[in-house]
């Protein structure tokens, strides 16, 4: 009969490699698990843990659900700010649990737009005045 660790240890073994795992990510997950007692009851934790990164990498908790009659305000803070030279690609990427705040980037990002669509309007609309000048 298996002890925990023998099975865990098996169902490591028989996961595939795929481009989510490689042979020394499965030997990692392996020694890991090789590193706990069996009667040790963080064993089952730390299996359920290294399982799904495996399965997942990155891992979000769910979303909390949103009063879509409502928006979050925002103060800006001139200490947390950052400033993007407009002639230089930027990515940026932010992780984070403050859902609202992330939700208000994406409202925000749409205001940028509709302004950018009235500057070019405005600026197509001065052009036209001056051809017919």
């Amino acid at each position: 009969m298996n002890t925990i660790k023998q099975d865990y240890i098996e169902k490591a073994n028989a996961l595939s490699l795929s481009n989510e795992l490689n042979q020394d990510q499965k030997d990692l997950i392996i020694s890991i698990i090789d590193k706990f007692d069996d009667n040790d009851p963080a064993l089952h934790n730390v299996y359920q843990l290294l399982i799904k990164r495996v399965k997942l990498g990155f891992v979000f908790d769910v979303a909390p659900s949103v009063n879509a009659s409502e928006i979050a305000l925002l103060k800006k803070d001139e200490k947390l700010s950052f400033n993007n030279d407009n002639n230089k690609p930027t990515n940026t990427l932010i992780i984070g649990e403050n859902y609202d705040a992330l939700k208000n980037l994406i409202v925000i990002e749409r205001e940028r737009e509709r302004e950018r669509e009235r500057e070019r309007e405005r600026e197509s609309h001065s052009q036209r005045l001056l051809i017919t000048m």
